[in-house]
């Protein structure tokens, strides 16, 4: 995939390609062209490209200079992101906040979220037996069940890791990777931002706060707790699955690790509720997930 680069149209002559090693989904290159340097990335579907266009014009993620079924092109910028940034962690909230708000205005249309979809394609896989299937779809009637999608869906993000927001030295940011961009609530993109970057739960509150400060909306902390379920539990299978089909990729074991950390939340969030009925939710809960015992797959 990688010598295609040299044939796209949007390059004279190419000096260099590196391979960037971070990510864990689409392979990047840094791409040394036409005395300017370039980021390159693999593309498999017909979403990232249209948002990542509306978001360059808007200012809010890097100039996209070409794309096309295969691959997305644009300006490389000389960052670091924020999950390894040094600043502390209301710091980073606040910058990726930020962005989520601009986000969330783009008139971009992609799908709309399908979370029944979303799952069912992630239990699908050879890696579970028929009746780790069964009991993973029990628990997803449970997860799927308390959402409601009343509110008018914005364009979300869709994983908005700290990974995937720029900083530069004078604290200019930039969004980008917008492959899991979906038309979907606000709740959504903010549990899957709390979920994705393991926030813990004293930071909801002000992460809720946040958000409205920037833009005139209520969020509804109950929707987002059922997102946040829905968020956890998709993240834990992908993670795990990703695992399991990547033979060859840097740091393997923290994907088994990212796992189990989704998993563990999203049981906790049913035991912080006191009431019968999901007090049994989560009993049901730990009972489905110790069937599907991860750490004896490892």
């Amino acid at each position: 995939m990688k010598n295609t680069l040299y044939t796209l149209a949007c390059f004279n002559h190419i000096e260099k390609i590196s391979k960037i090693t971070s990510g864990l989904s689409q392979a990047c290159y840094k791409v040394s062209a036409d005395k300017k340097v370039y980021f390159a990335k693999t593309i498999t579907d017909n979403i990232e490209a249209p948002v990542a266009i509306y978001a360059s014009k808007s200012g809010l993620s890097p100039s996209v200079i070409y794309h096309d079924q295969h691959w997305l092109i644009s300006n490389f910028i000389d960052a670091n992101n924020l999950a390894s940034s040094t600043i502390n962690t209301d710091d980073k909230i606040e910058h990726a906040i930020k962005l989520m708000v601009r986000c969330h205005q783009l008139t971009a249309k992609p799908i709309d979220l399908a979370p029944a979809d979303i799952i069912n394609k992630l239990i699908n896989k050879r890696h579970y037996c028929a009746i780790q299937k069964a009991e993973l779809r029990q628990l997803t009637e449970v997860i799927l069940t308390p959402i409601n999608d009343v509110r008018a869906g914005v364009c979300c993000h869709g994983d908005l890791n700290f990974s995937n927001v720029l900083i530069n030295q004078a604290q200019h940011t930039w969004l980008i990777d917008y492959e899991c961009a979906c038309i979907a609530p606000i709740e959504y993109d903010l549990a899957m931002f709390i979920a994705v970057n393991n926030l813990a739960s004293d930071k909801v509150t002000v992460i809720i706060a946040q958000y409205q400060d920037q833009f005139s909306v209520s969020i509804d902390p109950q929707q987002l707790k059922h997102y946040l379920r829905f968020c956890y539990f998709i993240n834990a299978l992908w993670y795990f699955n990703t695992y399991q089909e990547k033979m060859q990729i840097e740091n393997k074991q923290s994907l088994l690790n990212h796992s189990k950390q989704q998993r563990y939340a999203l049981q906790s969030s049913f035991k912080a509720y006191d009431s019968t009925l999901l007090s049994r939710l989560g009993i049901k809960l730990t009972n489905i997930l110790a069937t599907l015992d991860l750490s004896n797959q490892a």
